[in-house]
């Protein structure tokens, strides 16, 4: 028998990350395994949110009075991590299921390969993008890079996937909130 003690599921607060969210969930109900949910942020929006303190004064760009506080973002981030999976995901859901939330800053793909191996998961659960076919050709996901290089196995639920309820029905990746 497969067994299933840690759970993995990368989040970038869309609603597109809500099913493999809840997905996990319910799988660490059956299993009795914990989950950690990961939100990573690559160095751009750090770069980003730096240049936002500059003001533009008379000739030019000035730095900010205080310096960028990186712990500062790291904490809102993990706090903004803890608010989504409270407002977002039913109590029910997480009723009963360890939950850790997990905030990096680093290349997002790197970030979710270092919390597997680190977190020893059995798991990862994504939800995969629905992307044009030119943009398949000329990048490949981020679910696709995690599943070549990932030290276990990883599920990827797609944006229009059914998914079979307990009581034997089928809906919607996008109803899963409704269904579960």
């Amino acid at each position: 028998m497969i067994k299933i003690d840690k759970i993995l599921v990368p989040t970038d607060f869309s609603k597109a990350s809500l099913a493999g969210i809840r997905y996990a969930l319910c799988l660490a109900r059956d299993h009795g395994a914990a989950v950690s949910v990961i939100h990573a942020m690559s160095p751009e929006i750090m770069r980003d949110r730096a240049w936002e303190d500059y003001q533009y004064i008379g000739s030019g760009w000035v730095p900010p009075h205080q310096p960028f506080a990186l712990d500062e973002l790291m904490r809102n981030k993990a706090m903004d991590l803890v608010r989504f999976l409270e407002e977002m995901v039913q109590p029910e859901l997480r009723k009963g299921v360890r939950i850790t939330p997990l905030v990096r800053m680093g290349e997002v793909v790197d970030e979710i390969l270092t919390a597997a191996k680190e977190t020893q998961c059995d798991l990862i659960v994504m939800t995969s993008r629905e992307r044009s076919w030119l943009g398949r050709l000329v990048t490949s996901s981020l679910t696709q890079q995690v599943v070549r290089s990932a030290p276990c196995p990883v599920l990827s639920i797609q944006p229009w996937a059914q998914i079979r309820t307990e009581s034997g029905g089928r809906v919607s990746v996008q109803q899963f909130q409704l269904a579960a």
